[in-house]
């Protein structure tokens, strides 16, 4: 993965995330059980939201299902044990990050923000693998969700599970 698309990636989460309450009560792998990542309902909302941020639907969240079911569905059905491990492993990073960040900023203004994350990223080492899997995770399991709904397939893609009149299945190639 190229180094400087994962910094602009953490960057765009956390500048647009920094103000979110944490979930301090519990850590996310605790919830992970036999391969399965089972999150209580304070961290399915913090997750919805750091989804939101990176794919703001806007007035269309009625019309697409709930991305945090898909994406629990997709890491937990889809992807080995090891991989859901690194899923909360890196959404832990995530939630630290965001803390860090927000310790920094209290004070400061909205166009100070992004130069904030940057100092915070740039102090530690480089961006852990965990991390970089989650946001990337989250951020594709977000749009694929936003793709496989029913209101995209038909809405914008015009897709019909009938073919339409002017269809001629039986035309030689």
């Amino acid at each position: 993965m190229k180094r400087r698309e994962a910094i602009r990636n953490i960057i765009l989460a956390s500048a647009s995330t920094i103000f979110i309450t944490s979930c301090a009560d519990k850590n996310v792998i605790e919830f992970l059980k036999e391969g399965n990542l089972q999150l209580n309902d304070r961290h399915k909302d913090y997750l919805h939201k750091i989804s939101d941020s990176f794919l703001p639907l806007g007035e269309l969240k009625d019309k697409v299902g709930n991305p945090v079911d898909f994406i629990m569905t997709m890491i937990n059905d889809c992807h080995s044990a090891e991989e859901a491990q690194t899923f909360a492993e890196g959404f832990e990073q995530y939630k630290a990050l965001m803390e860090e960040s927000r310790l920094k900023i209290k004070s400061a203004k909205e166009e100070e923000i992004i130069p904030i994350v940057q100092k915070v990223l740039e102090a530690k080492e480089a961006p852990k693998e965990a991390l970089v899997f989650f946001i990337n995770k989250t951020k594709g399991l977000s749009i694929q969700n936003l793709m496989s709904s029913e209101y995209y397939m038909t809405e914008y893609l015009d897709y019909s599970l009938i073919p339409k009149e002017s269809f001629n299945g039986c035309s030689p190639a």
